[in-house]
This record gives C-alpha cells, sequence and structure tokens, in this order.
C-alpha cells in the first residue's frame, strides 16, 4: 500500500476508480464494508443497512471529527493499481474522499482527449488547502506503442486487492 509520504510519484493507473465504502465502530473495529458503494457486500457479517445510500452512518452527522465538525462514519474511497515506471511494483493507492472530485475529474480530463488512464503516466502528487491535504492528478506523458504491455510483463503485485481500507486523515 503506497503511503502519501511516498509521493509524489509517476506511474500509470492500470486499474481503479471505482468507489467503495467502509465503516468503523467508535472503537474501529470493522462493521461493514461496500466494494461498490452502492450495497453492502456479500462477505459483511453485519451489513448496516439494504442500501449504502439510506445508511445512517452514511449521512453527514453521523461521526464528529476530533475537531468538531460533521462528518461520515461510513467512509467512501477508491482504490487504483498502479504501475511505477521505475519499478517493477504493482502498487495499491487508496484515495480518499476528499481527493475523490479531483480524480473522476482527472480521468474525465484523460477521457476527453480520447484516452484511458492505463495509456498515460499519471504524476500523483499532494496538495495543502484549508488545512486539509489531499490527492492531486496531472498527466505526464502519453504511453507509446507497447509500453504498458512491457511495464506489466516485468511488474509483481505488492499489496492484495483489498489491503486496509481506512483511508487517511492528518491531523
Amino acid at each position: 500500500m503506497l503511503d502519501f509520504g511516498e509521493l509524489p510519484i509517476e506511474a500509470v493507473v492500470v486499474s481503479g476508480v471505482t468507489s467503495a465504502r467502509t465503516c468503523y465502530t467508535n472503537e474501529n473495529e470493522h462493521m461493514c464494508h461496500s466494494d461498490d458503494g452502492v450495497v453492502p457486500a456479500a462477505d459483511t457479517e453485519t451489513p448496516q443497512a439494504k442500501k449504502c445510500a439510506i445508511c445512517t452512518h452514511n449521512q453527514w452527522g453521523s461521526k464528529i471529527t476530533p475537531n468538531g465538525k460533521r462528518g461520515k462514519r461510513c467512509r467512501e474511497f477508491s482504490q487504483l493499481s498502479l504501475i511505477q515506471l521505475n519499478s517493477p511494483n504493482t502498487l495499491s493507492l487508496v484515495v480518499p474522499a476528499t481527493s475523490l472530485r479531483a480524480l473522476r475529474d482527472y480521468e474525465k480530463q484523460v477521457v476527453s482527449r480520447g484516452e484511458k488512464l492505463s495509456n498515460v503516466v499519471t504524476k500523483i502528487d499532494t496538495v495543502e488547502s484549508n488545512n486539509r491535504t489531499s490527492l492531486s492528478f496531472r498527466v505526464t506523458r502519453f504511453l507509446q506503442d507497447g509500453e504498458l504491455d512491457e511495464l506489466k510483463k516485468v511488474s509483481t503485485r505488492t499489496a492484495s486487492a483489498f489491503a486496509v481500507t481506512d483511508g487517511f486523515t492528518l491531523n
């Protein structure tokens, strides 16, 4: 799992840009999760609602942050699989809810150029604003013919598909 301290990086996004959710108790024990952000996953032992949209833990104010702001107990995130150009490792990056809009806007920008995220080298970095850290995404360059196939041949998977999905917060 890639940590925000390891950013910035340049990598190819090979999968991701999906919504997922996870919910924890006040004691930070796992309660429920969703692989698609719509319904609880089949392997969830204690689903909190039939649909994520109507779950009380997905409502603003279901959690109060340490600085007294309203939040949601159910955390939305996306998990990206990345291949770094200068490393044979396939990395996993959890994109927290605070950066999902930037990720979706970036994907729309790339698609509007007639490309897929897997056809461009993306620079992923952190941005500080209003005492909050979020991610930024920017096209560095387009991949040449066959370059992605070569990267996939030498890459190895280093993280499970669902490692810790707690997202991230900076105090």
